[in-house]
């Protein structure tokens, strides 16, 4: 078998236990603040609520605690400001930039990546309400296979990254 077999194997097997529930559950603790610069106290409450909100849920469904990271906190508020400072919404940027790439600019290696943008809302809740109630941000959030996470906020743009780490 090839070390990329391999590889593949382990993850399958990792996320089947998750989902399955047989993976050890973590406690829900308060997820760290995000580590940016230039994002306000108030900003980076609301991005620490998001994360806290999402754990949350992702124990109701039977998956573990998403980890804070701090690679996908960079990420995703990059992004958030980037999309915030250009006028755009969208999951690529305006050069073609998707999250694996942000992901991977900010110092992370990943297997598996994804990511729910939002925008309208300062509510921590009403925006994990939002992408509950669509199939594929729901699928982000209630995938077992993820293991970290990282969410920005700036003047109504809200990124969350989710990832898998090599």
């Amino acid at each position: 078998m090839t070390p990329a077999v391999r590889r593949l194997a382990a993850m399958l097997a990792l996320a089947l236990a998750a989902c399955a529930g047989l993976a050890p559950r973590a406690a829900l603790a308060p997820a760290p603040l995000p580590v940016a610069g230039g994002v306000s106290a108030e900003d980076a409450a609301m991005a620490g609520e998001v994360a806290r909100l999402v754990n949350e849920h992702r124990a109701q469904v039977g998956c573990r605690p998403l980890a804070w990271d701090d690679a996908a906190a960079r990420a995703a508020q990059g992004h958030s400001d980037d999309m915030a400072r250009r006028g755009y919404f969208d999951d690529v940027s305006p050069e073609g930039h998707g999250v694996g790439e942000r992901v991977r600019a900010a110092g992370a290696r990943w297997v598996a990546v994804a990511e729910n943008i939002a925008s309208g809302s300062s509510a921590p809740g009403e925006v994990v309400r939002g992408w509950l109630a669509s199939a594929e941000h729901r699928g982000n959030i209630e995938s077992c296979i993820y293991t970290r996470h990282g969410v920005g906020y700036r003047d109504g743009m809200w990124t969350h990254v989710f990832y898998l780490p090599q």
